[in-house]
């Protein structure tokens, strides 16, 4: 079940940035039926060497208190090592809102059948 998502998004409304990329993740809270935008937070990493161990901890960091991140596309080695640290990963091109729904479905499936 997920409470509290992130998203890699140029502008909020679409799942479209590379992981490695990404200036800004938007941060959502799942609560049953609803979903609502808690903060948008920006990701700044070194900019000379994007795929390295200083930048995935610090991804981490910046995303640590949520269940998932949504992303267009991700690297196998960011995506290991977020997975290793519990942080569930998806590449998925998709509007936002239509994740959302999906995920809501999903988490009342679980209560239902939990």
């Amino acid at each position: 079940m997920f409470k509290k998502v992130a998203f890699a998004s140029l502008y909020g409304t679409e799942v479209d940035q590379h992981f490695g990329m990404a200036d800004m993740f938007y941060i959502y809270e799942i609560d049953g039926a609803k979903a609502a935008l808690l903060q948008k937070r920006r990701f700044e990493r070194n900019a000379h060497r994007c795929h390295n161990d200083e930048n995935f901890a610090k991804a981490y960091e910046l995303l640590k208190d949520c269940d998932a991140v949504f992303t267009a596309k991700i690297g196998q080695s960011a995506a290991d090592y977020l997975i290793k640290k519990n942080l569930r990963v998806f590449e998925i091109n998709a509007k936002i809102t239509q994740v959302l729904d999906s995920i809501i479905e999903e988490n009342n499936k679980e209560k239902t059948n939990g």
